[in-house]
Parts: structure tokens; C-alpha cells; sequence
């Protein structure tokens, strides 16, 4: 089988199984569309895509990285907000 396809399973209730030949980009294209297209454009999608299928494993590091970093951003953007809700109430209590 060509390493570029990959085999699905339809399960139809009570019927033989169904092979469908299709493209994994594809796939996965229409899957993370599916789940966050109302989020990011396809656009943007489809180029995660494509550097996923061409760079694999280093692509995900990257990506976990930006995700801490941004984590840490909204992490401080929070605690900024915390401390001058905190600010506030000590000024309201003088």
C-alpha cells in the first residue's frame, strides 16, 4: 500500500465494512478543520498541516514550545489583572 494513503473503515450498522482509500493530509486537514475551523481559517490550518506532514516530530516541538510560551503569557497577563483587582479593593478599603 502506498504509504501516502491510508485505509479507513466505514461501519455502516449491520452491513459489510467498507475500505475507502484516502490521502492522511487530507484527513487530517478535514479533521482539524472540523474541530477548530470556526477558530482558524483554513487557511492557517492547512499550512499546520503541511508542516506537520513535512517536518513531523520537530514541527510538534515547536509548537509545544510557542504553547508555553504562551501559556506564560496568559499566565502573567492574569496575574496583572489579579493585582490590580487586589489594588483596587485595598484603595476602596482606605
Amino acid at each position: 500500500m502506498d504509504s501516502y494513503l491510508a485505509f479507513i473503515i466505514l461501519i455502516i450498522p449491520r452491513t459489510n465494512l467498507i475500505p475507502i482509500n484516502m490521502d492522511p493530509k487530507k484527513i487530517l486537514l478535514k479533521e482539524i478543520s472540523d474541530r477548530v475551523g470556526d477558530k482558524i481559517s483554513e487557511q492557517i490550518v492547512a499550512e499546520k498541516v503541511n508542516q506537520f506532514v513535512r517536518y513531523g516530530k520537530l514541527f510538534l516541538l515547536f509548537e509545544v514550545m510557542n504553547l508555553r510560551k504562551e501559556i506564560e503569557r496568559t499566565k502573567e497577563e492574569m496575574q496583572s489583572i489579579i493585582d490590580a483587582m487586589e489594588s483596587r479593593k485595598l484603595k476602596a478599603a482606605i
